[in-house]
């Protein structure tokens, strides 16, 4: 009974603080959005400056021009953007500032050679020569294509035969997934993460407004009022993961896997999220401290949860053939590896399986050490 008469007291806290349960609610499907359009703009074709040397008498497009304007990514994307250019300086000053990914030179003579190969079997000797930044990883990688695309062309243009065949099988479930996609998980768990703030502000409010020693009066127990603001902020956590997928819903991204196995760990997820908030009010006394000090958990969850960007990867051991690495000592990157194996590879139970117990164990063993911090430094008599 004192569970749930504080569950309607905090629940009833929560709407009338409607400026943070918006926020809360709000963040992660905005930040949905935003990165969508950040992907949507980031063009997955390599620009690629092109210096002709070996122009047509006809005046017509150069073939290998033409191949690298023609040549698509498996889902029908141009590869490169080809511009060209007659200034060697200015382009190379373009690969510089990362303007262009690429330069390059194609030689007089070039279609000539090749002809001359086929008809008289005389090897071309002439050479395309490649100017890139090795600091910028996707010159390298323009370069490597834009190689292949040349020399399909010179086996083409000589009627010669590949010494050898190369064959792709593709490893996974069908359909493409787009960088966005792989990315959503991410964003997913983001929307649990901001429950930190919410959970925590409901209990250091008590303690900042001198109310917790009124409830320390009554019968109820810490562990009562923990539980009714863990039911409350699990809640939460679950409508603002729902949110969150709406959003990423509403941008075309279409899940592979269970929606009921996703929402159920979201939710366990959101419990161990309530947990870390629990250890973190054990250290606070003040709304400000929260909004100062208490953002540090926060980025902690989000940057080494792989909310914002990929980590490198530091195993600690495997266990039941699974690799467990540092950063999984956080609920939350737990929570990021199955929302990716169910949503995107469409995993069931007993592929996430560790993962979930996991998640549990860890939001166990910070739920008990957050409560015992926070019974010892706030409602101790």
């Amino acid at each position: 009974m004192n569970v749930w008469i504080t569950f309607l007291k905090t629940f009833r806290e929560n709407l009338r603080e409607w400026k943070i349960l918006v926020m809360a609610l709000s963040f992660a499907p905005a930040f949905v959005f935003m990165m969508h359009g950040y992907f949507s703009v980031a063009s997955p074709a390599y620009r690629l400056l092109v210096i002709n040397l070996d122009t047509q008498e006809d005046g017509t497009r150069h073939p290998l021009l033409r191949a690298w304007e023609d040549a698509r990514h498996t889902d029908g994307t141009a590869m490169f953007l080809t511009e060209e250019v007659h200034d060697l300086e200015v382009a190379r000053d373009k690969i510089e500032r990362r303007e262009a990914d690429l330069l390059v030179v194609l030689p007089a003579g070039f279609l000539a050679g090749l002809h001359q190969t086929r008809e008289q079997g005389v090897p071309y000797s002439g050479k395309l020569v490649n100017h890139y930044d090795q600091n910028n990883p996707r010159g390298a990688m323009a370069m490597a294509l834009s190689d292949y695309v040349a020399y399909s062309l010179a086996f083409e243009l000589t009627a010669t035969a590949l010494p050898f065949g190369v064959e792709a099988v593709s490893v996974g479930g069908p359909g493409q997934r787009s960088e966005f996609d792989l990315y959503v998980p991410a964003l997913l768990v983001l929307a649990i993460i901001m429950i930190l703030f919410t959970a925590a502000a409901s209990l250091i409010k008590e303690v900042d407004k001198k109310t917790l020693r009124r409830l320390m009066l009554s019968p109820l127990r810490t562990g009562e009022l923990l539980a009714a603001v863990a039911l409350n902020q699990v809640l939460l956590g679950t409508v603002a993961l729902a949110l969150a997928y709406l959003a990423a819903y509403a941008t075309g991204y279409r899940d592979q896997g269970s929606l009921p196995l996703f929402l159920l760990v979201g939710a366990v997820t959101s419990l161990a999220v309530v947990a870390v908030a629990v250890l973190t009010a054990a250290f606070l006394s003040t709304i400000f401290e929260l909004l100062t000090v208490g953002v540090f958990p926060f980025f902690v969850l989000m940057f080494f949860s792989e909310c914002m960007f990929p980590l490198p990867k530091i195993p600690l051991g495997t266990l039941l053939g699974q690799v467990f690495y540092l950063n999984d000592v956080l609920p939350t990157a737990l929570a990021v590896r199955a929302f990716n194996k169910i949503l995107n590879f469409g995993a069931g139970f007993q592929e996430i399986a560790l993962d979930l117990a996991g998640i549990v164990i860890l939001g166990a063993v910070y739920f008990a050490a957050g409560a015992w911090l926070f019974q010892r430094r706030h409602m101790r008599v």
